[in-house]
């Protein structure tokens, strides 16, 4: 191509309007948000994660522009492809990124592969986009974990909750989350399913009521009792699995007017407030970069 029609060509480009084709633009935010990159890439070495870990990682703009541009690359046949290359070479991030915050909300309307979120919906990118690999034999034992994450923009402006931009199983004990800004704060929850009626086992047939609530009406009502109990689950004679309900009322009451977190007649209301369990929840900080 010489120069003259080269000048031709990018001097119509300019004074015209065009859009990128729609499936163009998503395959683009899809591959911002890493769908269909090796998981080799990602993880080299098996050492890096080894079971019963969560390693958090952040996205390198430069790293995923090189991606993106190398994407693009596939099919030039002409000299006009590599003007128009040239014209978007800067722009591959902010194409991207106007569809990748759609990519998860697309997935709940079309296909129902990821759960609704009040977090989900189109948006704009909060550059580091910071994520989370976590390889625990819980990601196969309780499918549908909730993943609430909290952090901040590239401003330092609070987000809270973390806008969710990709969840998924990479293998049966491997879960795959991504977020739009730099993650500070973690809380995965056991699936709502798991709220259950009972107490903890400690093995051998015996099981115990480790944390009781306060149920006065005031601002303290659920909140557990700071001291931790120890009460021993009494089983009906002759059966290991079978509780003596009347007898653990009674243990339960006992407990709780002697912590005064009970204010009144303790009835199978009450009694119930003790023995739900929710589902089971757990925390993590994200490590913060160290000054240089």
């Amino acid at each position: 191509m010489n120069d003259a029609y080269r000048k031709d060509i990018e001097l119509a480009l300019t004074g015209t309007a065009w859009t990128m084709p729609e499936a163009i633009g998503e395959w683009l935010g899809r591959l911002l948000l890493l769908y269909g990159v090796p998981f080799n890439y990602l993880v080299p070495h098996e050492a890096m994660l080894p079971p019963g870990s969560i390693r958090f990682f952040a996205l390198d703009p430069g790293w995923m522009h090189a991606l993106l541009e190398g994407a693009s690359s596939i099919g030039k046949s002409s000299s006009l492809d590599h003007v128009f290359d040239q014209r978007l070479r800067n722009a591959f991030l902010d194409l991207a990124g106007k569809n990748a915050t759609d990519v998860r909300q697309s997935l709940v309307k079309s296909n129902e592969q990821a759960p609704a979120s009040p977090d989900t919906g189109p948006g704009q990118l909060h550059w580091p986009l910071t994520g989370f690999l976590m390889r625990s034999e819980l990601v196969e034992g309780w499918q549908g974990l909730d993943i609430h994450a909290a952090g901040v923009d590239g401003q330092g402006n609070r987000l809270d909750p973390l806008q969710t931009l990709r969840i998924d199983r990479l293998s049966p004990e491997i879960l795959f989350c991504l977020f739009n800004g730099k993650v500070t704060d973690i809380e995965i929850t056991q699936p709502p399913e798991g709220l259950h009626f009972g107490a903890e086992s400690q093995g051998n047939n015996v099981y115990k009521k480790l944390h009781l609530r306060h149920i006065i009406p005031t601002e303290r009502i659920g909140d557990q009792i700071a001291k931790n109990m120890d009460l021993t689950v009494p089983m009906r004679q002759g059966s290991s699995r079978v509780v003596n309900v009347q007898a653990l009322a009674k243990q339960i009451e006992q407990a709780l007017r002697s912590e005064q977190a009970i204010d009144g007649e303790c009835t199978s209301a009450e009694f119930a407030v003790q023995m739900v369990e929710s589902p089971g929840r757990a925390r993590f900080k994200a490590p913060q970069e160290q000054p240089r």
